[in-house]
């Protein structure tokens, strides 16, 4: 059951990263002026692009990814971001797995 709930939690995390792909997009998508950086603008535009996302949520993710609060991100400040997301979303699937040995009663 053990070597189960492993494979299951690879491929789960392996399939959030692989969702999250498109969502998190490449610095150079983002950096549309191709400055070098990405401004609060160019962020915000490209977060709310697709509806799902409004400009005060897309600007408070721009904050909390502007490490050193200059105004800009960095493409260090962006990837860094991309990775602490994926730390979080792996520690989510793991979460979710179940890699007891416990059986459960089915005698209700």
């Amino acid at each position: 059951m053990k070597r189960f709930a492993i494979v299951f939690a690879g491929a789960a995390a392996a399939g959030a990263l692989a969702a999250s792909a498109g969502e998190i997009g490449a610095f150079g998508d983002v950096d549309t002026d191709a400055s070098g950086t990405i401004s609060q603008e160019e962020f915000v535009s490209w977060k709310t692009a697709d509806g799902d996302v409004t400009e005060a949520e897309a600007t408070e993710k721009f904050v909390m990814i502007d490490a050193n609060y200059d105004g800009e991100v960095s493409e260090e400040e962006y990837e860094e971001a991309k990775e602490a997301w994926a730390v979080k979303e792996e520690a989510a699937a793991d979460d979710m797995t179940d890699d007891s040995d416990m059986e459960v009663d089915t005698d209700y």
